[in-house]
């Protein structure tokens, strides 16, 4: 069967979207892929490695799920600025399955040359490679530094933005407002959400320089449904107002980023750093990186730093009622405790224009009361699996076509 044929039910609703915009003309049928298979080892007997928002942690010391990624894209352009885009990925989720879905799945019209207005499933701009992030190819590294993007595990919105690009003396600014809302599954059950999210990002590109900066706000709740999360309950009576702390509605939440690219071609050096801060449910924090490659034909060994720290517990032990409580919170805020410091060594070969070959080896320290990017392989609010060094080697193949 022709990807015609398969796609002519999203070809007709389209369409017949585009006739109430009074486009008329054929669409234009694009299509376009992405893939990648990744595996992470971890060295360690009691934690197993995982990206927050994306998949859930394996029970093997070799993992494919945090970086393995399948995606197949339609564009359609109906003439006269108004087109539509259709994504469809596959990877390991939270829940622990492979359920496809629509990352993207948006109508956009240019109301001017250098206005154009989107609404639809769009991807969440909260980061300066927020819009290539599943898209690994385009990335010097096996995967976005967790340190950073860990900080936001919303990949994508529901709602409506706008683009203006206008040239400002050699340079190009792009201004992005959006607004929406924004949903996603939490490791073992239950689902965090976003809520009136609205937000403004910048980027301004100059020659082999960009920058971008961005603030987004929101109403975040989070409803922990998982077996260990209610056995931690039971076992350790917290109040219900603690326990509100934990899982419940209505906290405010913000988010800022900046981020920096320099590529002539044969250096690059990517740099960002990005900040959370929330009322309730996960904790405040504040990540940065910064990555340099060197090419060599087709070869780029790169070196990256980065770091996280935490700015504010997910609960201040001092509000609990009793010791065991205070106890209680200090265990499970150091399992939602993302905050360590890695340095990374690897290389990239791109073996066609269409395919690279990478690898990696980092260092990763947790901190003193965190987890880090780590969870625990039985009971997640276990004690004593703080402050640790772990190892962990990469190797992935990204193709698109």
């Amino acid at each position: 069967m022709s990807l015609r044929r398969t796609a002519s039910p999203l070809l007709v609703g389209l369409a017949m979207l585009a006739g109430v915009c009074g486009v008329h003309a054929a669409p234009d049928l694009q299509v376009s892929g992405f893939a990648t298979l990744g595996a992470v080892y971890t060295r360690s007997d009691d934690l197993q490695f995982a990206r927050v928002g994306i998949d859930a942690p394996g029970g093997d010391r070799i993992d494919l799920g945090p970086d393995s990624v399948l995606g197949l894209q339609l564009g359609l352009q109906f003439g006269q600025g108004t087109g539509a885009v259709l994504q469809v990925t596959t990877r390991e989720t939270q829940r622990g399955d492979y359920d496809p879905r629509p990352a993207l799945a948006f109508v956009s019209h240019a109301l001017t040359p250098a206005l154009t207005v989107r609404a639809g499933r769009l991807r969440s701009p909260f980061f300066m490679l927020s819009d290539t992030a599943d898209i690994n190819y385009n990335q010097p590294w096996v995967r976005l530094p967790v340190e950073v993007y860990g900080l936001n595990p919303f990949a994508d919105l529901d709602g409506i933005d706008l683009l203006h690009r206008s040239r400002v003396g050699a340079a190009f600014v792009e201004l992005h407002p959006y607004f929406g809302a924004s949903r996603i599954p939490v490791i073992g059950g239950g689902h965090a959400s976003l809520h009136r999210l609205r937000g403004l990002t910048m980027t301004v590109e100059a020659g082999e320089f960009s920058f971008s900066a961005g603030h987004a706000l929101a109403e975040l709740a989070t409803q922990r449904t998982s077996q260990s999360y209610v056995d931690f309950i039971e076992r350790t009576g917290l109040s219900p107002a603690l326990q509100a702390r934990l899982s419940g509605s209505g906290a405010d939440a913000s988010f800022s980023s900046l981020g920096m690219q320099w590529d002539d071609g044969r250096w690059r050096i990517v740099a960002e750093l990005g900040r959370l801060d929330a009322e309730a449910f996960v904790n405040s924090a504040t990540g940065a990186y910064i990555a340099v490659g060197r090419r060599f034909g087709s070869l780029m060994p790169y070196l990256s730093l980065a770091r996280q720290r935490q700015d504010a517990p997910l609960v201040d032990p001092a509000l609990a009622d009793s010791a065991a409580s205070a106890g209680a919170l200090a265990l499970f805020n150091r399992s939602r405790n993302q905050a360590q410091r890695s340095i990374t060594l690897g290389g990239r070969w791109d073996v066609s224009p269409e395919a690279a070959l990478k690898a990696e080896f980092s260092h990763i320290a947790t901190d003193r009361g965190a987890h880090g990017s780590f969870i625990a392989r039985g009971d997640p609010f276990a004690a004593g699996l703080d402050h640790r060094s772990i190892n962990l080697l990469s190797v992935s193949v990204d193709v698109v076509f």
